[in-house]
């Protein structure tokens, strides 16, 4: 299924690695979750609220379990189909003290505390009302490294300046063809990237800083369509970003299916 957009704010971070895999009886759950279907949605939308809330809209089960378990589509393997087309609005609420137990790290900021915890209690959710049971596998697949290209790079560092509101807030647009990164490093722009070609897309860049872009591109498509003249997305990142894609093979973590189940609606 394809969605003209697709918004997912995670607190303020998004793709902090593998989510631990945690005992159940440990994991952290929302108090109060509603399910409902809600086919049809071409935008899709999941936000964290203040207070730990999720509200989500036009979501998959593919997507929810990416969301859970810090992995994208390609990396789910099994289960039936109608995990990748059936889509839910979901409002969850956690209880006042429904943390069962913290997340050991003294590394981790606050907020992204907050987001690993808000991931546990996505994967509360999905064992409890999809019945899921997953595990991981490691096998040999397609990747692309990110690399900065034979001219180098062609990024202007981010001007965005948090205490002036009027610049709005920081992150990455997603449009059909289009990503526009504000304060965004390479690291996410990777993640994303890996969201489009459906292929791990490891950030080989060496470039640590946070940037302002504006990439647009075209699809590719087949004989006898018609669509506007432009680059595909391979050279529009040559050409506007000076970075480049090259196609390896490389160890890839998957998570595989082994049971899930429709919700019942609430």
């Amino acid at each position: 299924m394809e969605f003209k957009l697709i918004a997912i704010a995670l607190m303020a971070t998004v793709g902090l690695g593998q989510s631990p895999d945690v005992d159940s009886s440990a994991r952290p759950e929302f108090e109060v979750a509603s399910i409902r279907p809600d086919n049809g949605q071409m935008n899709v939308q999941l936000l964290w609220l203040p207070g730990g809330r999720l509200s989500a809209s036009g979501i998959t089960a593919t997507l929810l379990i990416g969301v859970a378990y810090s992995v994208k589509d390609f990396q789910i393997f099994g289960g039936p189909s109608w995990t990748g087309r059936d889509q839910y609005s979901i409002d969850a609420k956690p209880g006042v003290a429904s943390r069962k137990g913290p997340i050991l790290s003294l590394y981790l900021t606050r907020q992204q505390r907050e987001s690993e915890e808000g991931k546990l209690r996505i994967q509360s959710l999905l064992a409890e009302r999809f019945q899921l049971r997953i595990h991981r596998e490691t096998r040999e697949e397609q990747v692309y490294s990110l690399i900065v290209a034979k001219n180098g790079p062609k990024l202007q560092k981010s001007k965005f300046d948090d205490g002036a509101p009027e610049n709005g807030v920081p992150g990455l647009q997603m449009h059909p063809y289009q990503l526009t990164g504000t304060k965004v490093s390479i690291h996410y722009l990777a993640e994303e990237l890996s969201r489009r070609l459906s292929r791990d897309v490891i950030d080989q860049t060496g470039l640590d800083g946070e940037y302002d872009f504006n990439l647009r591109w075209v699809p590719d498509v087949g004989d006898g369509d018609s669509l506007p003249d432009g680059p595909s997305i391979f050279t529009a990142l040559q050409e506007q970003m000076g970075l480049k894609l090259e196609s390896s093979k490389s160890p890839v973590d998957v998570l595989v299916i082994d049971h899930v189940e429709r919700p019942s609606a609430n």
